[in-house]
């Protein structure tokens, strides 16, 4: 009989050291809870400082431990939000560099930090990349669209302003001005493009050269004519 009560004793300690725990969730100290001071309501404290942002329960709702009741969102600690394709991710590392941007303010561009990359790809092939940003602008707000420039490789090339390569019949060309209004059209190999810039690998073709950096499409269309007559 004594061992039983002490198992029952035990047991109804372990019960009662796990409902405190739970108190302790909402905030209510068991150590100062009697029967004369038991309230029908309590209050939720938020566990960070910052706002809310979505109310998913209301007066009367019966909710379950596994429901949501509120969506919190700190100010000052917002993140970016990345979607980038499989055949990319290789690319990407913890600490990497990148400027995000809103459709509305394309020119300004907030410096930002690769923090963590999602192991797990959706339906789509994609996973999420998650960036802090290096000084938060506060006029973006939780859930806008942002795009992002995420710099792979720091290489020299020799580039020429995009303008100036003219695409025709399947490849790519640029003029050479050769003085007194007299212009050579040359096939070259173009790279990448970023800012305006397009990279030529066949470097010997621009070397010491003076190049049409405006109006190349223009020289194009008056060749074109002049083939027609």
């Amino acid at each position: 009989m004594l061992q039983l009560a002490d198992m029952e004793h035990n047991t109804l300690e372990i019960t009662l050291n796990a409902l405190g725990e739970k108190l302790k969730l909402i905030n209510v100290n068991p150590q100062t809870l009697t029967e004369n001071n038991i309230s029908k309501s309590v209050f939720i404290l938020s566990p960070i400082n910052g706002f809310v942002a979505k109310v998913n329960a209301n007066i009367g709702k019966y909710a379950t431990p596994s429901d949501v009741l509120f969506e919190l969102i700190n100010p000052n600690d917002i993140h970016l939000n990345l979607k980038v394709f499989e055949k990319d991710l290789k690319s990407l590392f913890i600490g990497q560099k990148l400027f995000a941007f809103s459709n509305s303010e394309s020119a300004q561009k907030q410096a930002c930090e690769v923090i963590l990359i999602s192991q797990n790809l959706s339906e789509n092939h994609s996973a999420e990349v998650h960036c802090r940003f290096k000084n938060y602008d506060k006029t973006l707000l939780p859930g806008m669209y942002m795009n992002a420039e995420i710099e792979l490789k720091n290489n020299k090339c020799q580039t020429l302003p995009e303008e100036s390569v003219v695409y025709f019949e399947g490849k790519n060309y640029i003029f050479i001005h050769n003085g007194k209004q007299q212009y050579t059209m040359r096939e070259v190999e173009t790279g990448s493009k970023e800012n305006g810039f397009i990279e030529i690998k066949n470097t010997e073709t621009i070397d010491n050269q003076t190049i049409v950096t405006k109006g190349a499409y223009t020289l194009l269309m008056v060749l074109k004519n002049k083939e027609e007559e």
